[in-house]
C-alpha cells in the first residue's frame, strides 16, 4: 500500500508545500484549509460566494401539529389565497393540458396546477410515448384521424417540430402508422410548454392539489401544497385531471375503485451498436422493445408490475413504493443479463420513467357510465364531446358529455382516466381519449364559468358550438 507521503511525492508535491500552500512546479498546492490556493473555494478568489443574494421569505411560519393524549392535532389556521381564476385545472397530464388550453380559448381565465416539473403526465414523465386510438379504420383499410381539436393540433405540431418519430404523415391516412404516432417525450414536454404559454394559461409546477373548498356540495376552489406551504386557489369551476379523481374524492363524490395494473417504462441506450442477431437470454423476451425515440440509439421498453397477476393498488403508498423498487431492480437485472449476450455488451439504461404508471384507480360515478354493451347498442345519446378510434377496430367510440359530469358534486368536471367508464376503461385511459375528454371538460368549465351555471345545467348546444369552433370531431 502506498503511503500518503509517497503518493504526494509521486505527484511532485512535497510535504512542506502541502502545509504552506506553495506552488510546486506549475500546479497550486493544497493549503492548510484543504483547498487548492486560488481555487473557487478559496475565499480570496473573486468568484468565491458569487451569485449568492438575500431574499425575502416566500412563506410565513404556520402553526405546527401537536400530540395530545397520543393523538396528533393540526391547529386550525387561515389559508392564504394564492390565486383567483375562472377555471382551475388540477393535473397537467394530457387531459389537464388539453383542458387548460381549451378553457382559455373559450374565453376563461385559467390556472393549471401540476405536481411534477413538466407537463404530459404518464405520456412524458411515464414515457408511454405511443398515442393510441387516434384514428378510425375505414372499411377500405385507410385510417382517418378522429382525435382532432387540441389532440390533432398537438400531433401535427409535433410532426412539424421533428418530435414525432413514427413518421406520422398528416396527408397519408392509409399509412397504419398514422393510427398510433409515437412522440419523443422531451419533444412533447417542450411542445406542451410552448402551447400552454401561447394560450396564456397560468402554470404552477411543483404544486399538488390536496383538497377542495366547498359550500355544501358546490366546489369553489382547491387547496394545494408546494414549497410555499399550503395555499388556496379560488375558482368558479374546477376540472379534475389528477388521474385518480383526487378532487372528486375530497369533495365527497362517489366513485368505484379498481386496479388495472401498474406499469413502468425504460429507455435503453446504444441499441444502434448492437452487433449480431442473437436474442439475449432471460426474461428480456417477455417485454417489448421498440426504437420509438427521436434518437435511434434509444429503445423503449414497458412492463407491468411483476408478477403481473398480483393486484396492485395505485392509491396505496406502500404498494407504490414497493413497485418503484421492484421495477428498478427488474430493469437493472434485465439489462445486466442482456449485456452477457455477445454483441449487446454496450447496451445500458439511459433513464427509467420518473413517474410510475397506475392504469386506473378511481372511476367516477358520473351521469353516464360508458360500457361496451352501451356502445354495441348505440346508446351513447346525442351529447357527444369527441371521438377516438378503438385500436384495430373498423369504428370509433364516442364519448358522451355526461361521462365527465359527476353526480352529487357541483362545479366540478372529471376528465382523463378517471371518467365514468366501465369495462371500456382499458381504451378510455389511453393518451388520445384523455386529450379528447380533457378538451371537452375545459370548454364546459369555461362556458359554465361565463354563464354562472353548473356544468350539469350547461346547454349541450352551447358546448357543441364551442367544440366545433375548436375543431373537435363530432
Amino acid at each position: 500500500m502506498i503511503s500518503k507521503r509517497d503518493f504526494l511525492r509521486s505527484m511532485g508535491i512535497g510535504v512542506a508545500g502541502l502545509a504552506t500552500g506553495k506552488v510546486v512546479g506549475d500546479e497550486p498546492v493544497a493549503s492548510k484549509s484543504g483547498l487548492p490556493a486560488g481555487s473557487i473555494g478559496d475565499p480570496k478568489n473573486p468568484s468565491f460566494g458569487r451569485n449568492i443574494f438575500p431574499l425575502e421569505p416566500t412563506m410565513t411560519d404556520g402553526p405546527s401539529c401537536r400530540i395530545v393524549d397520543g393523538e396528533v392535532f393540526e391547529p386550525a389556521h387561515r389559508l392564504p389565497v394564492f390565486h383567483e381564476t375562472d377555471v382551475v385545472v388540477v393535473g397537467g397530464g394530457t387531459a389537464g393540458f388539453a383542458a387548460a388550453i381549451a378553457a382559455k380559448r373559450a374565453g376563461a381565465k385559467v390556472a393549471l396546477v401540476e405536481r411534477y416539473g413538466s407537463l404530459g403526465g404518464l405520456f412524458t414523465n411515464g414515457m408511454v410515448l405511443i398515442m393510441l386510438s387516434a384514428c378510425r379504420r375505414e372499411a377500405g383499410g385507410d385510417w382517418t384521424l378522429v382525435t382532432r381539436g387540441i389532440c390533432g393540433e398537438f400531433m401535427h405540431r409535433a410532426y412539424a417540430l421533428g418530435a414525432d418519430v413514427s413518421t406520422f404523415e398528416p396527408a397519408k391516412t392509409g399509412n397504419k402508422k398514422h393510427m398510433q404516432p409515437t412522440v419523443d417525450p422531451e419533444g412533447a414536454k417542450y411542445l406542451m410548454d410552448t402551447m400552454i404559454q401561447e394560450a396564456g394559461v397560468e402554470m404552477f409546477f411543483h404544486s399538488w392539489g390536496v383538497d377542495v373548498i366547498q359550500d355544501g356540495n358546490t366546489v369553489m376552489g382547491i387547496v394545494f401544497e408546494s414549497k410555499q406551504g399550503r395555499q388556496a386557489i379560488l375558482a368558479k369551476q374546477i376540472v379534475d385531471c389528477s388521474g385518480d379523481a383526487d378532487m372528486l374524492f375530497r369533495a365527497g363524490g362517489d366513485y368505484r375503485q379498481i386496479t388495472h395494473g401498474i406499469g413502468h417504462d425504460v429507455l435503453l441506450a446504444n441499441m444502434d451498436r448492437v452487433k449480431g442477431t442473437k436474442t439475449p437470454e432471460g426474461r428480456l423476451r417477455k417485454w417489448p422493445t421498440r426504437s420509438n425515440t427521436a434518437n435511434k440509439s434509444m429503445w423503449w421498453g414497458n412492463v407491468r408490475i411483476p408478477p403481473v397477476d398480483r393486484p396492485a393498488n395505485g392509491l396505496d403508498i406502500r404498494e407504490l413504493s414497493r413497485a418503484e423498487v421492484e421495477f428498478r431492480k427488474y430493469w437493472w437485472e434485465e439489462v445486466r443479463e442482456m449485456r452477457k449476450t455477445p454483441g449487446w455488451e454496450e447496451v445500458y439504461i439511459a433513464a427509467t420513467a420518473s413517474q410510475i404508471g397506475p392504469r386506473a384507480t378511481r372511476l367516477v360515478d358520473t351521469e353516464v357510465i360508458v360500457d361496451r354493451k352501451m356502445i354495441a347498442e348505440g346508446k351513447l345519446g346525442d351529447e357527444t364531446i369527441g371521438w377516438f378510434g378503438h385500436d384495430g377496430a373498423h369504428a370509433a367510440w364516442a364519448v358522451p358529455y355526461r361521462a365527465i359530469v359527476p353526480k352529487k358534486v357541483e362545479n366540478l368536471l372529471c376528465a382523463g382516466r378517471c371518467l365514468g367508464a366501465g369495462d371500456t376503461i382499458d381504451t378510455f385511459r389511453l393518451i388520445c381519449p384523455c386529450f379528447v375528454t380533457g378538451q371537452a371538460a375545459g370548454v364546459a368549465a369555461a362556458l359554465s364559468a361565463r354563464k354562472g351555471t353548473s356544468p350539469r345545467s350547461l346547454a349541450y348546444s352551447d358546448l357543441r358550438s364551442e367544440l366545433h369552433r375548436q375543431e373537435v370531431f363530432l
